[in-house]
């Protein structure tokens, strides 16, 4: 898209279409206007027309000016009133071109037969006013280039018809009709301009777009990347950080309970010595994975913490149900049985699990999220201590009148 916009920005000054992918964009978007601006301007157009039926009847007399006054009154303002209502909300640019047409058209009919009815000494005027009808009108409103060239087109062979047909073009007399029928044909260098002016802005506003487009996309990036670990795709710290202190603020605003959760890879140094580091990131990864799903399950968001260790937290979930995660946790790592060649023949990699939750109401205490952290490493430390492979959970002293346990609770595992 970047190679077609700057292809369209270089194109020659003769190639007002754009390629085509981006003409057909450049249309749709700019097909539908408002219709208050034609709107506006054929109502003037209507008022001024009514006005010079006072020059009619200066030139007609009262005895000729029926014939201006029936066909202003009776055709012309009949006209410009369905091309008004016809242009009401956003209509297409077509629409609009076919009301302007219709109205010019008939506008240049009705001087061109004024022309022909006047007195000779007036003719000249009414043959110079059909002229510039269709000039003023092509100049005001923004047509495409491609409705232009039909407009001036039609509004210039209805006049020369005219002429010819009328007989105002008759020896001595058609240098002012070929003169002044160029007016007609103005529009079209205005036309083709403003056009290729309006693509330009166009191109311009898309690349502007585009590039604001990739920025926001390289940011988005950005920030995804300075919020993840780099190895396991988890949460970084950070992340998990700024996360965790506004779900306790939540927890605190809503009224539910908070666990947190620490988890460590049993042995993972001896899993290192054994096989080297590639193999360990390899084994973080994979309990990575199995971490972040089963929390994920449980609505909750599960982070790298540092080397082997992870946390998580989960809204809504009380000690007993924290423990109850915990498990499930434990529980994963031990079903993808991955074996651990720095223990005896046979040993599978496990996991360590410290387990808390807090009430959102003990914030208003002074219970803060480095409380929950804290509680939940001791636990964690509690269960590495009483032999790995386990869950142990703390309870808060801030939640003791709250909490489904009391102090330690370990879950072992035989």
């Amino acid at each position: 898209m970047h190679a077609l916009i700057e292809s369209g920005l270089r194109r020659p000054w003769y190639r007002l279409c754009l390629p085509s992918a981006l003409e057909e964009q450049y249309r749709v978007e700019t097909d539908r206007r408002s219709g208050r601006y034609a709107q506006s301007w054929l109502a003037v157009f209507a008022l001024f027309n009514v006005l010079s039926l006072a020059l009619d009847y200066d030139v007609f007399g009262p005895d000729a000016f029926q014939v201006p006054l029936a066909l202003t009154m009776g055709v012309f303002c009949p006209v410009v009133l369905i091309a008004i209502v016809s242009l009401r909300g956003s209509p297409t640019m077509l629409r609009m071109a076919g009301a302007m047409l219709a109205t010019v058209l008939v506008d240049i009919a009705i001087a061109l037969n004024s022309a022909r009815l006047a007195p000779p000494e007036h003719a000249a005027s009414y043959i110079i006013l059909a002229a510039i009808v269709p000039l003023l009108v092509g100049l005001i409103l923004p047509l495409p280039f491609r409705h232009t060239v039909v407009y001036c087109a039609m509004s210039f062979a209805l006049y020369a018809g005219l002429i010819l047909a009328f007989d105002l073009a008759g020896p001595g007399q058609a240098g002012l009709p070929l003169l002044v029928s160029g007016l007609i044909l103005v529009p079209l260098k205005l036309g083709y301009s403003r056009e290729w002016e309006a693509k330009t802005v166009f191109l311009l506003g898309l690349r502007e777009r585009l590039q604001a487009e990739a920025l926001a996309r390289a940011n988005a990036q950005l920030t995804i990347l300075s919020e993840t670990d780099s190895l396991t795709r988890l949460p970084n710290r950070r992340h998990f950080s700024e996360r965790l202190d506004r779900m306790w603020q939540v927890a605190a605003d809503e009224g539910f309970w908070l666990g947190v959760i620490f988890v460590d890879i049993d042995h993972f140094k001896p899993f290192n010595d054994a096989v080297g580091h590639h193999a360990g990131d390899e084994c973080l990864v994979a309990v990575a994975g199995v971490l972040g799903s089963t929390v994920e399950a449980k609505g909750g968001l599960m982070a790298r913490y540092g080397g082997e260790e992870f946390v998580a937290y989960l809204p809504g979930v009380d000690l007993g149900g924290a423990i109850e995660a915990g498990e499930a946790i434990r529980a994963a790592v031990m079903q993808i049985a991955l074996p651990h060649p720095g223990l005896q023949q046979g040993a599978q990699v496990t996991v360590s699990v410290g387990v808390t939750s807090a009430h959102g109401s003990s914030r208003a205490s002074g219970m803060k999220v480095k409380d929950l952290l804290r509680a939940a490493d001791l636990a964690l430390y509690a269960a590495k201590t009483e032999g790995r492979n386990r869950v142990a959970a703390l309870g808060t002293a801030a939640n003791s009148n709250r909490a489904p346990a009391d102090g330690s609770v370990a879950s072992d595992v035989p």
